[in-house]
């Protein structure tokens, strides 16, 4: 255990890096709008269109592997939703919010470099896959029955098309729909534009890194513990737990890719989390769910690592 956390210590210290040099003011807060910019409008594209187009040697997006992961994702968002109706007496529309943290994870700020440190150049595959279950089901189905709750106040169908437009005008929905057309049409990419898109890659993670500890930082904390907690609970213990069983349970699953899944699952929300659940006013319930999940995420991960390492 000691190995593993002394192995996830510089991710974290990046992390760390990133938080403090925005809380001391080294580097303005506003500034930080600026490198997400640059990280998920470039740098991610590059890396989800890289990871959908480049062989790997667990080979190409795995059907098995989608259906269980998206099916555990959604079992949890469905048990998160029920708890907080039933045990929290939450509306309904602010159930469905909290529901999405439990279910869709930071993949591309921690999940992807935490993978790639541990199982290698494959985790590229997964985390493409795990961005196609994400922007394309998860979250727009628990935006979209949020907004089903607030219909009688709004146009419910506008809603709808303001969230769907926001999907597919994402940049990461962009790259994974041009890397899937490239591989139907059989595109062939040059060395040259190969070598391009893996240096961009390189640089991804690190910029990542820094910036989720740049971007927490300029969250607030709230009294809301009571429900961030839950969705924490939810989150880091909940999402792996299904999806592992789901992993497990459903067959044509390659046995490689199940450990990378379940790690994928076990890493806390995503950092824009707050920014979707503002529109609900659930951003302060919000930040101080992904400010713990984070801090937490240091032992739950490295622990995850540890029972997966062991497999």
């Amino acid at each position: 255990m000691i190995d593993i956390l002394l192995t996830t210590l510089p991710i974290y210290l990046l992390v760390l890096t990133g938080f403090a040099a925005v809380r001391v003011k080294y580097v303005e807060a506003e500034h930080i709008g600026a490198l997400s910019q640059f990280v998920f409008r470039l740098c991610l594209p590059a890396l989800v269109f890289a990871a959908v187009v480049l062989p790997r040697s667990e080979g190409d997006l795995n059907i098995a592997f989608i259906a269980a992961y998206a099916g555990g994702s959604m079992l949890v968002m469905f048990l998160g939703y029920a708890a907080l109706r039933l045990m929290m007496r939450q509306p309904v529309q602010d159930s469905w919010i909290l529901a999405m943290g439990m279910s869709n994870s930071n993949s591309a700020y921690l999940g992807f470099p935490i993978a790639s440190l541990f199982f290698g150049p494959d985790a590229a595959i997964v985390f493409a896959m795990t961005m196609i279950i994400e922007n394309t089901l998860t979250l727009p189905f628990a935006l979209i029955a949020a907004s089903a709750a607030e219909g009688a106040r709004e146009d419910l169908r506008a809603q709808i098309g303001k969230i769907l437009r926001m999907i597919f005008q994402n940049p990461l929905t962009i790259a994974v729909m041009a890397g899937l057309l490239v591989r139907l049409l059989g595109v062939p990419l040059f060395v040259p534009l190969q070598e391009s898109i893996r240096l961009i890659g390189s640089i991804t993670a690190p910029l990542a890194l820094l910036l989720i500890g740049g971007l927490v930082a300029t969250m607030p904390l709230s009294g809301h513990w009571r429900r961030a907690g839950a969705v924490m609970l939810g989150k880091l213990v909940l999402h792996p737990l299904v999806v592992a069983a789901m992993l497990f349970l459903v067959p044509g699953v390659p046995p490689a890719l199940i450990p990378m899944g379940i790690l994928f699952a076990a890493v806390p929300m995503m950092t824009v989390y707050p920014i979707l659940a503002a529109p609900y006013g659930l951003s302060n319930v919000s930040s101080t769910a992904l400010l713990v999940c984070t801090v937490v995420s240091a032992l739950s991960v490295s622990l995850v690592l540890r029972l997966l390492i062991g497999v």
